[in-house]
């Protein structure tokens, strides 16, 4: 896996330890995982299908990781004809043939034109299968701005500026998939409920919890949120959203527009969703990385969330006990977890939640002596920078000083990018064809 420290030494082990926990997320691994072909029988998730009684097979979806699930599974059809469409970020350049499928490029992090012709183009697929069908969906993170097909009453526009609002208030994904699933024809069980034949949705998380109503915004799943669910986020986000927006949620609400799809709905009953891999793969990857280079290991978790300032606090908290006191271990000592924090961006500057997590910790460990922090999003990419996120260490602190800048005025700013940029610590890998959130690596040797 490709993956580079940019301007900073001395933090080879954690970066090793980050490819690892990279290299364990590979969508065709994990899909491997959970799946075997016997003869022309496919064993998914503990069940069996017999391939040969469907004359239809079907592969829809998308995400950051489209191309290695859908590559994946087109090798498990090996021998059988195949069609269907699949939606990947735009500019990715694809590193394995797939056809005979349709391959898309969408916007992201917000949608686009594009976008929306891709989901319509999947909406399409799905609804073209009959009972002789079987079809295989694929989703991954992304897979909410990279197919986007606005609900009646409102347009792509106004479901970009909502996304947006919610982004910069500092949304959690639960909040921003609650107002986008009652904004689509896709999300939130849509595309269950067009698919009229047997189904498997494989599902690779991006999100903590692993939800499958969450993920991608539940597209083959049922919605436990309502209407009023989204207009409650709205309000208690003191966000600015359009007119068609707040006319939809509240016309939603007093029953104009039909609810998404909820559990009992007989569509589900032809769908089976599998979660292949998550967060939690790559933690455990890491951590089994960083105990072969010596240090004793504590897997914390997969479910780090809350605001990346808020969050740093934590860590720090960890790197002072350690050096201090020796708990939980004495040094050499490294903590793994897994998730994804938020930002409210209040300042005008570059970077991502990742970037900011590092830059807020490295404030609070002036005084702790031997650490090394790392933070990634393991699709490659941290906000709208070129970084995958950030690695900081005393050496850090002193080229600030050498520079003559402070961490906490670019903290204050948002602008963790210039930060790095400048002092060194910038992570890069360019987009790796997976997604599973958030990867965090503390070391104290």
């Amino acid at each position: 896996m490709l993956l580079r420290v940019v301007g900073l030494r001395g933090v080879e082990d954690v970066a090793a330890g980050l490819r690892s926990g990279l290299a364990a997320v590979e969508p065709g691994a994990l899909i491997r995982r959970v799946i075997k072909r016997r003869g022309d029988c496919l064993q998914i998730g503990g069940k069996m299908v017999e391939l040969r009684r469907f004359s239809d097979l079907v592969i829809v979806g998308g995400g950051k990781a489209a191309e290695g699930m859908a590559a994946e599974m087109l090798r498990f059809l090996d021998g059988f004809d195949v069609r269907g469409v699949v939606v990947v970020p735009r500019g990715y350049r694809l590193k394995r043939r797939l056809k005979p499928l349709e391959v898309l490029q969408g916007g992201h992090p917000l949608p686009d034109s594009s976008s929306e012709e891709a989901g319509r183009r999947i909406l399409e697929t799905a609804s073209s299968c009959s009972g002789d069908s079987l079809a295989f969906v694929l989703v991954s993170g992304g897979f909410s701005a990279l197919a986007a097909v606005p609900a009646e009453g409102v347009s792509l526009q106004d479901k970009v500026e909502t996304t947006s609002a919610l982004l910069k208030a500092g949304a959690s994904i639960d909040e921003l998939n609650t107002v986008r699933k009652h904004l689509s024809a896709l999300k939130g069980g849509w595309l269950a409920k067009n698919l009229r034949c047997r189904a498997f949705s494989l599902i690779l998380s991006d999100v903590v919890g692993d939800r499958v109503d969450v993920i991608g915004s539940g597209p083959t799943a049922p919605d436990p949120t309502t209407f009023r669910d989204a207009l409650d986020v709205l309000r208690r986000r003191g966000v600015d959203v359009s007119e068609n927006v707040w006319r939809r949620l509240r016309r939603g609400a007093e029953g104009v527009y039909p609810e998404t799809p909820k559990h009992g709905d007989p569509c589900f009953r032809r769908v089976v969703n599998v979660v292949v891999g998550g967060c939690v793969d790559a933690v455990k990857a890491a951590a089994v990385e960083m105990r072969r280079r010596g240090y004793s290991v504590v897997a914390l978790t997969s479910g780090v969330v809350g605001e990346a300032r808020n969050v740093a606090s934590l860590f720090a908290a960890v790197a002072r006990d350690v050096v201090k006191h020796g708990v939980p271990h004495a040094p050499p000592f490294a903590l793994v977890a897994g998730g994804e924090t938020t930002v409210t961006v209040r300042g005008r500057g570059r970077g991502g939640r990742n970037q900011e997590l590092v830059l807020a910790t490295l404030h609070l460990l002036r005084d702790v002596p031997r650490f090394v922090f790392a933070s990634i999003g393991t699709d490659g990419v941290d906000g709208v920078t070129d970084a995958a996120g950030a690695v900081a260490a005393p050496q850090t602190l002193r080229n600030a000083a050498r520079e003559g800048i402070d961490p906490l005025q670019f903290l204050e700013d948002n602008d963790s990018y210039t930060f790095f940029s400048r002092v060194g610590g910038l992570v890069l890998t360019g987009p790796t064809g997976t997604n599973v959130g958030d990867l965090m690596i503390l070391a104290i040797r």
